[in-house]
This record gives C-alpha cells, sequence and structure tokens, in this order.
C-alpha cells in the first residue's frame, strides 16, 4: 500500500479530507531495500515518516552486547518513524530493518509540519496519528510488564495470525523477550495442551 492510499484510508476513517494532500506525491521518495537492509539505523538524522509499500520491517533496539530487541513489526500500509529523530537537530533512537526484500515510500515529516501550519485537518490528523502512536507504545509496555512470554505468543497468534506467519522466529523470540529455543518450547507447550 503506497503513502498516498494510507492518507485516503486515514480520510475515510477520520471523515474529514487533508487538503492538499494531492500535492504530497512530488516529495515522496521511494525506496527498495534487501533482506536485512535498514529505512534507518541507530543515530541517524532522519526526519521522515515511513510507508511500507511492500514487504515486512521490524523495528528495533540493540543492546551494548549487540544483541536485537524488537520493539515492533511494520507490514503493508503501515507507517512508522522514529519520533526522536523527528524534531530539529534529532537522531534516530531505534533502527528500521527489512526482513527479506521491501519497497518503502517517505515523505520529510517537514512537509506534514507545513501542512498543519496552514490546515486544521492537518493538525488533527497529526494529532490522531501521534496518539495512535502512543496507544500502542502503553499496549505494548503494558503486555510486556503483565504477560508470560506464552501469553504474548498467544496473544500475537490470536491478533496477527498472518503477521506471525511472516515473522522469522528467532524476530518473534526477540519481540516475546525470550531466546529462539525458549520460544520453540513455548509453541511446543501451546500445541501439545491444545
Amino acid at each position: 500500500m503506497s503513502l498516498r492510499a494510507a492518507l485516503l484510508r486515514f480520510e475515510e476513517t477520520m471523515g474529514f479530507a487533508l487538503p492538499g494532500a494531492g500535492m504530497l506525491a512530488a516529495a515522496i521518495q521511494v525506496q527498495a531495500l534487501n533482506d536485512r537492509q535498514a529505512a534507518f539505523n541507530i543515530g541517524d538524522a532522519n526526519a521522515r515518516v515511513y510507508c511500507v509499500r511492500e514487504g515486512l520491517f521490524k523495528q528495533l533496539y540493540v543492546t551494548e552486547s549487540g544483541v536485537e530487541r524488537i520493539k515492533s513489526f511494520t507490514a503493508e500500509g503501515d507507517l512508522f518513524a522514529c519520533p526522536f529523530a523527528l524534531r530539529a537537530g534529532g537522531r534516530t533512537q531505534m533502527a528500521s530493518v527489512a526482513i527479506g526484500p521491501a519497497v518503502v515510500e517517505s515523505i520529510a515529516f517537514a512537509r506534514l509540519e507545513e501542512l498543519g501550519a496552514r490546515e486544521l485537518a492537518w493538525q488533527t490528523a497529526l494529532r490522531h496519528a501521534f496518539q495512535r502512536l502512543a496507544e500502542l507504545k502503553v499496549q505494548r509496555e503494558r503486555e510486556l510488564l503483565t504477560m508470560s512470554a506464552a501469553q504474548l505468543y498467544q496473544r500475537f497468534a490470536h491478533t496477527q495470525p498472518a503477521l506471525l506467519a511472516r515473522v522469522p522466529q528467532k524476530d518473534l523470540a526477540s519481540y516475546f523477550g525470550v531466546t529462539p529455543v525458549g520460544l520453540n518450547r513455548i509453541i511446543r507447550r501451546l500445541r501439545a495442551g491444545a
């Protein structure tokens, strides 16, 4: 799904038009990425908002010892960015890496801010987007703090079965905070108990 299609979907959901959305097309950059290639890395000055056109991405942090800790996955039609990098002089605090070949579209956040400064509809859209991001963050924090790895797996399998089928088990393990061997044991126990 393209960034333009994502904006149209947003307009339908919110029930109002985003003036000037069509003019953003000239500012959109399209980038094809290979497996394990980053849309952005930790520490980049990257004030862009991305939309996944094709493929799958993992947003991750890296520990001091070099271990990946996955915070989220994004698939076709999903948007991603690093909020820290969107402010003046900001840098990314996470990386976004392709899981397999992928295509993303991106636009400079400054363009969206310009529209927000001129149009109330864009101010509302940006507020809703950041509110949704905050909701997802709180949901993820709640799950990590209140659920076991087995419960996390079950919830993910129930709410995102298509994504479960696409994400490598080692990445799922990182997302749930366990080792790949630990996740394999959890899956075996759950299947045996079913």
